[in-house]
C-alpha cells in the first residue's frame, strides 16, 4: 500500500499542535474583515477606538501573516509526509495521483468556502494550487529548498518597495507643486495630477468613504439573495479581479512550503531539533521580527498617507516571527508543563479544515443577514472578544469530537474524495 494513510500512532504531535495554533488564531486576523468595512491595514475602526480596540488592533498587527506562514510551512512538511513512498526517481505513481487528487479537492473546498460560506479572504484555493506546484521539488537538498523559498519571499517585497518609492516621489512632487502655488505660478498638468493622487491617498488612509459604506450596508442588510450576491462579488474582487490575493498567495505559499520542506528534512518543524536550536529560533525570530514590525506598527498609528519604510519591514518581519513561533512551541513541548498547556490545540491540528471553515460558518450567522446581522456595528475590541469565544468553543468541541470520531466531518469528506474510497469516520 504505497498510499496508505498516516495512522494515529504515526502522527507527529508538534505538527498537530502548530497546525492547531495556526488554524485557530488565524481568526484573530480574519474576524476584523469578516465583521466590518474598516481595514486594519489603513485606519482605525470607525465604530469605536477604545483601549480594547487598540489592544486588539496591536495583536492583529503583530500576528498578521504569521499564522498563514505557519500553515504554509506545515503544508510543505505535509507534502513530504504524503510523498514518503515517492522520494526516489522511480517512486510510485500512486503517490503523485493521491497528491493531485487531494489538492484539487482542496481547491474545490476553497471555492465552496468563498461562494457558500461567503469568506472573501479564504486561502484553501491558493494553497491547493501551490501544493500542486511544490511536489516536483520534494527531492531537493534542504539548503536549496530554503534558499529558493527565502528568495521567493524576498521577491514578494518588490511591490511594497515600489509603492514606497512612488509615494516618496509623489510627496516630493506635491511639495514642489504647493511651492509653485504659493508663489502664484501656473500649475502644470503634472502638478495637478500629483495633487489629485495625493488627495486620493489621504482619503484612502482615513478609511472607507461614508457614502460607499452606506451603500454596502444596505446590501448587507437586504434580502439574503442580495447579501449573498454581494459577498460573492466581493470574493471574486478580492481573490481575482481587483486586489488579487489568490495570485499573490500562490507565490507566497509556494515559497514558504519549500521552506517547510527544508525544515522537515532537518527535523526542525516536527520537534527533533536540539533545544539550543529551538532557543536560537525563538530568540532571533522574535527579536528580528518584532524589531522590524513594532516600529512599522507605530508608524501605522499616524493613519496618514506619508511614505514609511515600515511598508516594507512590516511584511519582512513575517517569516522571522513564524520561526519564533516554531522555536517557542518546540521548547514548550520539551517540558511537562508545556505539553499540558499545548495538548488541547492538538485536536484542532487534526481537524484543520473543519476548524477553519467552521469559524467562517459561525461568522456568517453572526455578521450575515437575515441572521444576527452584526456586520459593521462592532469595534475591533468586540470583534476580538468574539474571536476568543469562537476559538475557545472550537477547542472544546474538537477535543470532545475526537473522543468519538476518528476524524472531522470535512476531513472525512476530503480524505474519502482523495482516496476515492470511504474512510473510517467513527472510532472503533
Amino acid at each position: 500500500m504505497t498510499v496508505a494513510r498516516i495512522t494515529a500512532q504515526d502522527r507527529i504531535v508538534q505538527l498537530d499542535v502548530l497546525r492547531g495554533i495556526a488554524i485557530l488564531f488565524i481568526l484573530f486576523m480574519n474576524v476584523q474583515y469578516m465583521g466590518d468595512f474598516s481595514n486594519p491595514d489603513y485606519a482605525p475602526n470607525r465604530v469605536s477606538w477604545t483601549g480594547i480596540d487598540q489592544a486588539a488592533w496591536w495583536i492583529n498587527r503583530m500576528l498578521d501573516g504569521t499564522q498563514r506562514g505557519l500553515l504554509e510551512l506545515l503544508f510543505g512538511a505535509g507534502v513530504l509526509i504524503m510523498a514518503r513512498n515517492a522520494m526516489t526517481p522511480d517512486g510510485p505513481v500512486e503517490v503523485a495521483d493521491l497528491h493531485m487528487r487531494r489538492n484539487m479537492w482542496l481547491m474545490m473546498f476553497g471555492v465552496a468556502h468563498g461562494v457558500i460560506l461567503l469568506w472573501e479572504g479564504e486561502i484553501l484555493l491558493a494553497y491547493g494550487t501551490a501544493a500542486l506546484l511544490v511536489f516536483p521539488f520534494r527531492r531537493l537538498d534542504p539548503r536549496k529548498l530554503l534558499g529558493i523559498g527565502i528568495a521567493i519571499n524576498l521577491a514578494l517585497l518588490a511591490p511594497s518597495i515600489i509603492d514606497y518609492a512612488e509615494r516618496v516621489a509623489l510627496v516630493s512632487a506635491v511639495s514642489a507643486a504647493e511651492a509653485r502655488q504659493a508663489a502664484h505660478e501656473t500649475l502644470t498638468a503634472d502638478d495637478k495630477r500629483a495633487i489629485s493622487e495625493w488627495k486620493e491617498a489621504v482619503a484612502e488612509a482615513r478609511g472607507p468613504d461614508p457614502e460607499w459604506i452606506t451603500a454596502e450596508q444596505a446590501k448587507m442588510q437586504g434580502p439574503y439573495s442580495v447579501y449573498a450576491a454581494s459577498r460573492i462579488d466581493t470574493w471574486v474582487f478580492v481573490q481575482f479581479t481587483g486586489i488579487g490575493i489568490y495570485w499573490g498567495n500562490i507565490i507566497e505559499a509556494f515559497g514558504t512550503m519549500l521552506i517547510g520542506m527544508a525544515l522537515f528534512k532537518w527535523g526542525i518543524i516536527q520537534g527533533k531539533a536540539l533545544r539550543s536550536t529551538a532557543a536560537i529560533l525563538l530568540a532571533l525570530g522574535y527579536g528580528i521580527g518584532l524589531a522590524l514590525r513594532i516600529p512599522a506598527t507605530i508608524a501605522q498609528l499616524r493613519f496618514d498617507a506619508l511614505p514609511d519604510p515600515g511598508w516594507v519591514t512590516f511584511e519582512l518581519a513575517r517569516l522571522p516571527i513564524v520561526f519564533g513561533h516554531i522555536g517557542a512551541v518546540t521548547l514548550a513541548l520539551s517540558t511537562g508543563l508545556g505539553r499540558m498547556l499545548l495538548k488541547p490545540f492538538e485536536a484542532n491540528g487534526r481537524l484543520p479544515l473543519s476548524t477553519y471553515m467552521g469559524a467562517s460558518a459561525v461568522a456568517v450567522v453572526l455578521f450575515g443577514w437575515p441572521f444576527l446581522g452584526l456586520f459593521g456595528r462592532l469595534g475591533f475590541g468586540t470583534l476580538f472578544l468574539i474571536a476568543c469565544g469562537i476559538i475557545i468553543a472550537q477547542i472544546i468541541i474538537a477535543n470532545l469530537w475526537l473522543k468519538a470520531f476518528a476524524t472531522g466531518p470535512l476531513e472525512w469528506l476530503w480524505k474519502s474524495l482523495s482516496y476515492a474510497k470511504l474512510q473510517p469516520f467513527r472510532r472503533p
